[in-house]
């Protein structure tokens, strides 16, 4: 999963109840002592009172317990965890939906089903984003070239990568960087 998400990208994803960072990190509340996916629609707190975690275990071994609402805990699942480790390991930029759904012996309509119920949005948009954020902290984080963070993202080409980052960001990568130092 993504793990290199800075706090304040995760505090503006619950904020939004944006449903495609479902299942890449939990947030609880300190003083509630529950925790959520990001895209739970309980109460938000501030910032400082959000503790962030990447897996129900971590959040748990903290000490919190599951949200009634959201039910973070009930994502976790076997499979679904191994299909999204494989799409953090490239599968869906190696062998597209297909190829990872034959790979686990599963259609592509259960792989797509499966994918949809744990992050709220398709294989490929999750893929996007997990590839997203990683050049996002690459970018704000290192001084690597933004030509290197585009292919070490697996982008196919600088083009398709600042097209897509602009569109997501709303800033260019260099605007970005210049912006982070």
């Amino acid at each position: 999963m993504v793990r290199g998400l800075n706090r304040a990208v995760k505090y503006h994803a619950v904020q939004k109840r944006d449903k495609q960072y479902d299942g890449m990190f939990y947030f609880a509340i300190k003083n509630t002592g529950v925790y959520c996916r990001p895209s739970c629609t309980a109460l938000r707190s501030l910032q400082k009172d959000c503790s962030f975690f990447a897996t129900v275990d971590a959040a748990k071994l903290h000490g919190y317990q599951p949200c009634t609402h959201c039910h973070p805990d009930r994502l976790k699942n076997g499979l679904s965890l191994k299909i999204l480790d494989r799409i953090d390991a490239g599968a869906i930029n190696d062998k597209g939906v297909h190829g990872l759904a034959d790979s686990l012996n599963i259609s592509e309509r259960h792989l797509r089903r499966i994918v949809h119920d744990r992050t709220g949005t398709s294989p490929h948009r999750f893929n996007k984003t997990k590839r997203l954020a990683a050049a996002q902290l690459l970018i704000t984080q290192t001084k690597l070239p933004i030509i290197d963070i585009a292919f070490n993202t697996e982008f196919s080409s600088l083009r398709q990568f600042n097209a897509v980052f602009k569109d997501t960001f709303k800033t260019s990568p260099s605007e970005m960087r210049k912006a982070s130092h």
